[in-house]
């Protein structure tokens, strides 16, 4: 399964130590290679974003965005990824940016990402 960051919702964003922790209360997952096919699951999750690089101001318009992800991208090893695999783990260099329906933005610097997910899961259709 892949996690898109594109619609999943995010509920709430804190800070633990170097680490920064973003909660989703619905991370979209999908087939891999059918992302935008309308069809998957919605699933609770945590991304541990480690070794952030961020303070001061930056921080506090992360540690106050919530909501639904219009986009998100992740650069990592000169690689940028709009989705990734649920079991996703890595001690590299990374960017994340993340943009919110709400018109506020993220951008994310550190060393080190790992995604949790919980065993509850809900399909997800589009109608068409």
């Amino acid at each position: 399964m892949m996690f898109e960051f594109e619609d999943s919702e995010v509920a709430q964003i804190q800070r633990q130590g170097e680490d920064l922790q973003i909660r989703f209360s619905a991370a979209r997952l999908v087939e891999g290679g059918k992302s935008g096919a309308g069809e998957g699951l919605w699933q609770p999750m945590l991304l541990i974003c480690k070794h952030l690089a961020l303070d001061g101001a930056g921080l506090e318009v992360v540690l106050t965005s919530i909501g639904r992800l219009r986009y998100g991208q992740l650069e990592i090893q000169g690689q940028r990824l709009r989705s990734l695999p649920s079991a996703f783990e890595s001690e590299a260099a990374y960017a994340l940016e993340l943009d919110f329906a709400n018109g506020r933005r993220c951008l994310l610097q550190g060393r080190g990402l790992r995604p949790t997910g919980q065993q509850c899961s809900v399909p997800s259709f589009q109608c068409g």
